[in-house]
């Protein structure tokens, strides 16, 4: 079977030719659009493992207070600074010889169990440190307000991207 293959020959006027353009275009776009995308997914990426440290304490009847610092964020707080205050003046020293210092002398207060950190130390999400358990005497009826009174606790952290997160401060506004 043969086939009669036919050209037909169109003239071209002279002007701009758009196809190559329209192309150029399209494809910038697309990069756009990707590098948007990526930027978007970094910054839900550096939200989700962000670390939020937030202190809790509770006490009982029988005169048993306890002080936690927990990481409730979604990544690992890494701690860089950390120091505490008793009156007011920063207690020399690291680790947990720090939480007996600032407890040392403290009028109608024994403390119980204490725990601290080697900087720098890397809190995990949803974990915690028991930074101190006291027993206090009846004379001291809000041992809360009485050890926020005499006692202040700083941490300096970060998260896994490396970003400076606020300040955690025991000190009451």
């Amino acid at each position: 079977m043969v086939y009669d293959v036919s050209y037909y020959f169109v003239p071209v006027e002279p002007g701009t030719d758009w196809a190559p353009w329209v192309a150029v275009f399209v494809s910038m776009l697309a990069l756009g659009i990707t590098i948007w995308q990526a930027w978007l997914s970094r910054t839900h990426n550096k939200l989700s493992v962000r670390p939020h440290i937030a202190g809790h304490s509770s006490w009982t009847d029988d005169g048993l207070f306890k002080f936690i610092v927990r990481n409730d964020g979604l990544g690992p707080a890494i701690i860089t600074a950390a120091r505490a205050y008793r009156d007011g003046v920063l207690v020399e020293g690291e680790g947990p010889e720090v939480i007996v210092k600032a407890f040392e002398t403290m009028p109608g207060c024994e403390l119980i169990a204490h725990e601290f950190m080697y900087l720098e130390f890397v809190l995990p999400a949803g974990h915690c440190i028991e930074v101190c358990t006291v027993k206090f005497g009846k004379e001291i009826s809000e041992i809360d307000d009485f050890l926020a009174g005499h006692l202040a606790l700083e941490l300096e952290y970060k998260s896994a991207y490396e970003e400076p997160c606020p300040m955690y401060s025991s000190r009451r506004v």
